[in-house]
């Protein structure tokens, strides 16, 4: 009777661990979120490839612009950076997870010098959590550490802004933990746009803003401008921090 007593506990003991573990391991396959669909950018990525036979980039210490939409409406990058060999790749909707999926057109393709790039917002948008999105970036980092060690990469802070504000706290937890892998990483630079877009008492500042709310204007990529320049203006030692 007493082994039965013993036997019984135990299995008890096992049955709740197991349904502990299945339900831990439930809520972590849940927190991840699908990847969108990359192939949404195989016309973008057929148009890059035409701009590249129509005027094939200079590799020479070349700076390669990448990411979502804030990449890719800025129009005026080599006006705004006339002294630096850029090329601009940008593709409206990005994910990180969308520059690993196409890292052989992106960075094996034009094997920059340096790198800048802006993402992360969309995915925190669609609902991925900031975790996922953070080892997205990690894993990218990792692979170009691997296979261009010379390489910096500049990262461009999520943005706040007046369409998205109600994920700006969201935004701040990646952009930190993004800001202190940077810090250990003498070839990464973290840039905080926030200053550029919010005064001190956190409003933000006006006529910076497209339409949308979403997207800075003009106005707004000038004061970017200033804002990247003290990073690229830079030599990639002095980056370091």
């Amino acid at each position: 009777m007493k082994l039965l007593t013993t036997q019984l506990k135990s299995l008890i003991f096992y049955s709740r661990f197991y349904l502990l573990w299945f339900s831990l391991s439930f809520l972590l396959i849940k927190s991840v979120v699908a990847n969108p669909d990359p192939a949404r950018f195989a016309d973008s990525f057929k148009n890059f490839s035409q701009l590249d036979r129509e005027n094939r980039p200079r590799q020479s210490k070349l700076t390669l612009f990448t990411g979502s939409s804030s990449i890719r409406m800025w129009k005026t990058l080599s006006s705004d950076f006339p002294q630096i060999n850029l090329i601009n790749r940008g593709f409206g909707g990005a994910h990180i997870s969308d520059l690993l999926h196409y890292y052989e057109k992106l960075f094996s393709a034009y094997q920059p010098e340096c790198i800048v790039m802006y993402c992360g917002e969309n995915d925190l948008w669609s609902g991925k959590p900031v975790s996922q999105v953070f080892n997205d970036f990690k894993s990218l980092r990792a692979r170009l550490s691997q296979d261009f060690p010379a390489t910096t990469l500049i990262y461009l802070s999520c943005k706040p802004s007046p369409q998205r504000i109600s994920k700006w706290s969201t935004y701040q937890s990646l952009n930190l933990r993004i800001k202190n892998l940077c810090l250990r990483d003498p070839k990464l630079t973290f840039v905080n746009l926030a200053p550029t877009l919010l005064k001190p008492d956190l409003t933000f500042y006006p006529k910076l803003w497209k339409k949308d709310n979403l997207h800075v204007n003009q106005a707004g990529y000038k004061k970017w401008k200033k804002w990247l320049a003290l990073s690229l203006n830079q030599s990639p030692q002095e980056r370091s921090p």
